[in-house]
């Protein structure tokens, strides 16, 4: 067998899940092997780290908080992930906007109404020289 097969046992072997005849490969092979021994070692001071580890007790609610916050991942992954499209057509029902103001103000801008002219906003020329004055006397009274 390769290293990478006995690798596989290793974990097995600390945990003595294997069976006689395998550890009876893996120890022969661990005598040859150097990389395999030093990955024995370093799953036994890991599982010394783990075993001597204080164990907590999860807060309370834990799991429901913890389920609650799956939930509003994947709902956020889900509108992030519909974003690109909204992106998309809000930009063309944007341009279409602007396209359909564009041209109604074109058609404003070339369309000229013929010019009406209505006699009650015409000035005699008589109250036309006076009209600075008149509009000096109606704002702040006789001037004197």
């Amino acid at each position: 067998m390769s290293c990478k097969k006995f690798k596989i046992f290793l974990s097995a072997y600390i945990d003595q899940e294997i069976t006689k005849d395998e550890q009876e490969k893996l120890l022969e092979h661990l005598k040859t092997c150097s990389a395999c021994t030093r990955e024995l070692k370093y799953l036994k001071q890991m599982k010394r780290i783990f075993l001597l580890k204080e164990k907590k007790e999860p807060q309370e609610f834990f799991e429901t908080r913890l389920f609650a916050r799956i939930r509003s991942k994947r709902e956020r992954l889900a509108w992030r992930a519909y974003l690109p499209v909204f992106k998309k057509s809000i930009l063309a029902v944007l341009i279409f906007f602007l396209l359909v103001v564009g041209l109604l103000n074109y058609r404003n801008f070339l369309y000229q109404r013929p010019a009406e002219i209505i006699s009650d906003l015409l000035i005699d020329t008589e109250i036309e020289e006076n009209f600075e004055e008149e509009l000096l006397e109606i704002y702040y009274g006789p001037l004197g």
